[in-house]
C-alpha cells in the first residue's frame, strides 16, 4: 500500500473514460509500445499458423486515428489523435504504423467495403506513404530527422514500389564501411546494431519471413554493391563473434536481444548466413527470459519476434528451448 495526497474523484460527467485493454496482450503499461507490441504478437501468431484471437485484431483497429496513422498508444480512443510532438515523443509516428500495417496485412481477409482490417490497412498505408521525406527516408516523428529504423521498418511494411527504391537508396548513404558495412541510425551517429538489423530485413521482403531450403553465407561487405544487403555481412560477424548474442551499441557487455533476434531473422533468409542463424537461434532459445521477460513484465514485442524466429528457422515454437512461445504469449492476452 502506498501513502500519499488523497486526491478527490472527478463528478461523474467529466470523469475521464477508462482505457480499454480489451484483447490487449500484455500487462504492462503501454503507453510506448501498446501498438508495436500488439503487432507484432500478431505477426508472431499468424506466422506460426496460429489463430489470432478476434479481440486482439479489434484492439488494434481500435487504436487508428482518423487519418490511417497509429501512435504508439491511445488511451482515450473517442478523442482524435494529438499532433506529433517530437519533443513530448507522442502523436503519430511512422515505427506503431508500419507495424499495423505489416499486422492487418495477416488478419485483412476480404475486399476492403466488406473487412475493417483491410480498410484500416490501405488507410495506414496511404498515411505512412505520405510521411517519406523528400531525401526519401523516413522519421519515426515528425520533426526528428529520418532515421534507418524508421525507414527500414517503411520499406518492409509499404508494397514494393518507387517510394520503396527511393527509401533503400537512402539507407545506402548511411551504410558505414569503415565498420565492415554496418548502418548508422542517422547520418551523424555510429554503429547501431537495431539500424542494422532491420535495414537488412528491409532488403528481403515483407514480415513475417518463410523458412527457406539451403545453406546460406553473408556477402563480405567490401564484395557487394548493393550496400544495404551487405549489413548482413557485419550482423553474421557479430553473432558470430559474440557466439550467437550482438552487443548492445551502449554497453559491448550487455546483450542486444532485440537486435540479436531481429539479426538472426534476416539471417534466416537469401541473403543471410546459416552459420550465424544457427548461432543466434541457439543463443535465443536458451535466454527467451532474458529477452521477453517473466510475469507481468512479460514483453509480447518480444514473443512475437520470437515466433517469427522459431517459423523462420523451422524451429519449434512450442519447444523453444524450453519454452511454449504461443503458450506465453497468448496467456498475456487481457480480457
Amino acid at each position: 500500500m502506498s501513502i500519499g495526497l488523497a486526491i478527490p474523484a472527478a463528478p461523474a460527467a467529466f470523469a475521464a473514460p477508462a482505457a480499454d485493454t480489451r484483447g490487449l496482450f500484455g500487462a504492462s503499461d503501454p503507453t510506448y509500445n501498446g501498438v508495436l507490441r500488439q503487432s507484432s504478437a500478431i505477426l508472431g501468431l499468424s506466422a506460426v499458423g496460429e489463430r489470432v484471437p478476434v479481440a486482439a485484431v479489434q484492439w488494434l483497429l481500435r487504436q487508428q486515428c482518423d487519418d490511417g496513422s497509429f501512435a504508439a498508444y491511445r488511451s482515450d480512443t473517442s478523442a482524435p489523435c494529438p499532433k506529433p510532438d517530437p519533443t513530448a515523443f507522442t502523436g503519430p509516428d511512422t515505427n506503431s504504423t508500419a507495424a499495423a500495417i505489416l499486422a492487418l496485412r495477416q488478419v485483412a481477409t476480404g475486399p476492403a467495403k466488406k473487412d475493417p482490417a483491410r480498410r484500416a490497412l490501405n488507410r495506414a498505408q496511404t498515411w505512412l506513404a505520405s510521411q517519406q521525406t523528400p531525401g526519401g527516408g523516413w522519421e519515426w516523428i515528425a520533426g526528428l530527422g529520418s532515421d534507418s529504423v524508421s525507414t527500414s521498418m517503411a520499406v518492409t511494411a509499404l508494397p514494393p514500389g518507387e517510394r520503396s527504391v527511393r527509401g533503400m537508396r537512402w539507407l545506402a548513404q548511411q551504410v558505414d564501411q569503415a565498420s565492415g558495412c554496418s548502418m548508422r541510425f542517422q547520418p551523424e551517429t555510429g554503429t547501431d546494431p537495431l539500424s542494422t538489423a532491420w535495414a537488412f530485413i528491409a532488403t528481403q521482403g515483407a514480415l513475417p519471413y518463410e523458412p527457406l531450403k539451403g545453406p546460406r553465407s553473408a556477402a563480405r561487405c567490401p564484395d557487394n554493391r548493393e550496400a544495404v544487403k551487405a549489413a548482413g555481412a557485419w550482423l553474421a560477424s557479430a553473432l558470430a563473434t559474440g557466439n550467437g548474442r550482438i552487443p548492445s551499441a551502449y554497453d559491448p557487455v550487455v546483450t542486444d536481444w532485440n537486435s540479436t533476434a531481429l539479426g538472426t531473422l534476416g539471417m534466416s533468409q537469401r541473403n543471410g548466413s546459416t552459420r550465424a542463424m544457427r548461432l543466434g537461434l541457439t543463443a535465443l532459445q536458451a535466454n527467451v527470459d532474458a529477452y521477453a521477460g517473466t510475469g507481468d513484465s512479460t514483453d509480447p514485442t518480444a514473443l512475437g519476434t520470437l515466433l517469427m524466429v522459431a517459423h523462420a528457422t523451422k524451429a519449434n515454437p512450442r519447444a523453444f528451448g524450453s519454452q511454449d512461445l504461443i503458450a506465453r504469449l497468448l496467456a498475456t492476452l487481457q480480457a
